[in-house]
């Protein structure tokens, strides 16, 4: 059936009115349309995916996204004012369990629902990880799954463009072209305004013997270094998704979106004694008429790691146990989906500054004066500091560098067995799967190539980031309805290995602001406070205050089966032909890094397969 036959617009849904010249639609009732591709959610991988697999004029696209486009919001375009959408109707609002760990807390978890998703919220760090980070995937069993692998494609997503002169002279940022791409989607390049106090952070980490890397690109994250952001420097405006790869494609006859709209289950059926994903069911609210649409292909999952598992879930793909609690037939028995989920733990080590120059970044949000000055000269010349998103100079440590009881926290990880901290219930496949995990983790904490810990430098907070996480956490969605949620539980701080780093992250960030380039600005003290030593104390702290980095991975993981995979080395769902999982979910141990490139780089590399 040709797509030019399909026209069922969906007139009554206003917020998911035709967009393009191929217009977006779907099917009411019975009418039953056909894509060969049906994408599940409009974020980094799933439009990554669906502009990839369009640029064949005869294969037909459609991505199915719950927000809607944004009306070009400031704190989407405009650099300095990067994260402002959190909080809003473009933020999913989720919230991660209530957990004993975190002394009974629940914390936040922003994720982007919005055409471009979580590339629209977040605060634009572009960086990879390490070289060893990606090399375990393929450690665990995952054939084509490492650094030289995923290189081609960390370079296929992007536009670099190097440092202004200005910037590469004042602060020496250095670069290699040849681990960079120029062809791309997403724009790269360097704020061409840095805080002043940046120079306290670099200085600091000279200080303390702690080199500045060459590129963080080149496969060696670590020490200190210039970090890049998705911003075009032509404008020096936000490079998104949306911009990226689906402005980009808009055009395209083949492509169309349907927004405002969830998909609530993964219809399958027998084929040839096997079992298919054939399509979708979705609809625009708990109680709107549930719609379908055909896949003459596949069925690709981009919802991220919190509600793909979900969606698999409420299909009858995952445990069982689960099913039957909400009422579902298994239709295929996964007990791993939704397990393995992990995050990077935030801690916040807050300093005030008695001695800071007047030009910081709280000044943005405290005067008046001076955000309105800074806005008329991003808005005549685009300079200034509304150009940067923060976060220009970022450090990734080894635990070797962050104190001398590495071996200590090294020999318990060793002690300690594998299952002891994993969530009640777990699943006899993901147990054996996380054991190996565990292996490659314990080995890393003594290892000079893998970063353990993030310092991110916020005008005398010392924000520490948890990079290689022990705790392991899951998802379970509430009923057999997708509009009802999910419980999702990150694990954090469960195992006590991640509360002993974290320690030891505190008594660093404390050495940090002892050296001399940052007592410069007379730091005092006030979170959590000098009299806070012990460490008995100083797990108080942590556990009453921690929260995340916003990077939620591994709840559909990739790995084998027996181990608790949920998707093969093609990103293919066990049991189900035509149905893959190409977002964040799929990664089975978290790099040191922000994960914005890396799930490009997966998608870019899904889609290439898809297309093969």
């Amino acid at each position: 059936m040709r797509l030019s036959n399909l026209w069922i617009l969906l007139a009554l849904a206003v917020d998911a009115a035709p967009t393009g010249p191929g217009a977006s639609y779907g099917c009411r009732g019975t009418s039953r349309c056909e894509y060969d591709y049906i994408i599940v959610g409009a974020g980094a991988s799933g439009l990554t995916v669906a502009s990839r697999l369009s640029e064949q004029a005869n294969t037909s696209v459609l991505v199915i996204e719950a927000g809607i486009f944004d009306k070009k919001e400031d704190f989407f375009t405009i650099p300095g004012l990067a994260g402002g959408a959190i909080g809003t109707g473009y933020d999913w609002n989720l919230t991660y369990a209530k957990s004993v760990s975190l002394n009974g807390r629940n914390v936040s978890i922003p994720q982007g629902k919005v055409v471009g998703g979580s590339t629209q919220l977040n605060r634009m760090v572009f960086d990879r990880g390490s070289k060893s980070d990606y090399d375990r995937w393929s450690a665990l069993g995952n054939k084509g799954w490492d650094w030289k692998s995923l290189l081609p494609y960390f370079k296929k997503t992007e536009i670099f463009t190097p440092p202004t002169a200005e910037i590469a002279a004042e602060y020496n940022v250095t670069y290699v072209p040849k681990f960079h791409g120029s062809t791309g989607n997403v724009h790269s390049t360097y704020a061409p305004f840095f805080w002043p106090t940046t120079k306290n952070l670099i200085n600091a980490t000279r200080e303390l013997g702690i080199e500045t890397s060459y590129d963080q690109a080149s496969g060696f994250a670590l020490g200190g270094y210039f970090c890049p952001h998705n911003q075009d420097p032509a404008d020096q405006t936000r490079s998104s998704a949306k911009e990226a790869y689906y402005d980009t494609a808009k055009t395209r006859s083949n492509l169309e979106i349907i927004t405002g709209h969830r998909v609530t289950r993964i219809l399958t059926s027998d084929k040839s004694g096997s079992l298919a994903a054939t399509g979708v069911e979705f609809a625009s609210a708990s109680n709107a008429t549930r719609q379908t649409v055909s896949a003459k292909r596949e069925v690709i999952l981009a919802a991220g790691s919190l509600h793909s598992p979900q969606l698999l879930q409420v299909s009858g793909i995952g445990d069982p146990k689960i099913h039957t609690k909400i009422g579902v037939a298994t239709v295929v028995d996964l007990p791993a989906v939704g397990q393995n989920l992990q995050d990077h733990v935030l801690l916040t080590v807050v300093n005030s500054l008695n001695n800071a120059p007047l030009l910081v970044s709280s000044q943005l949000t405290s005067n008046t004066t001076f955000a309105a000055e800074a806005r008329a000269e991003y808005d005549d010349s685009r300079t200034g500091p509304l150009t940067s998103p923060t976060g220009d100079f970022l450090a990734f440590l080894p635990l070797s560098t962050i104190t001398n009881s590495s071996a200590q926290i090294h020999a318990a990880a060793r002690n300690q067995s594998s299952a002891a901290y994993l969530p009640s219930g777990t699943p006899k496949e993901v147990e054996k799967g996380y054991h190996h995990q565990m292996k490659i983790l314990s080995n890393k904490l003594l290892s000079e190539e893998s970063a353990i810990l993030e310092i991110i430098w916020a005008d005398g907070a010392v924000v520490l980031g948890l990079q290689q996480p022990f705790s392991r956490g899951s998802i379970e969605t509430v009923s057999a309805n997708v509009f009802d949620g999910v419980n999702a539980d990150a694990g954090f701080l469960r195992n006590p290995l991640d509360v002993a780093v974290l320690t030891e992250g505190v008594r660093f960030a404390r050495k940090l602001a002892a050296t001399s380039a940052i007592q410069e600005l007379e730091p005092t003290e006030i979170l959590p406070g000098r009299n806070v030593t012990s460490d008995q104390d100083l797990e108080t702290f942590i556990r009453s205050t921690a929260g995340t980095l916003y990077h939620p991975a591994g709840s559909c993981k990739l790995g084998a089966r027996e181990s608790g995979g949920v998707v093969d080395q093609s990103l293919r769902v066990y049991g189900v032909q035509g149905l893959r999982v190409v977002d964040a979910s799929v990664i089975p141990m978290l790099p040191a890094a922000h994960l914005m490139t890396t799930v490009y780089a997966i998608a870019e590399k899904a889609a290439d397969m898809i297309k093969s």
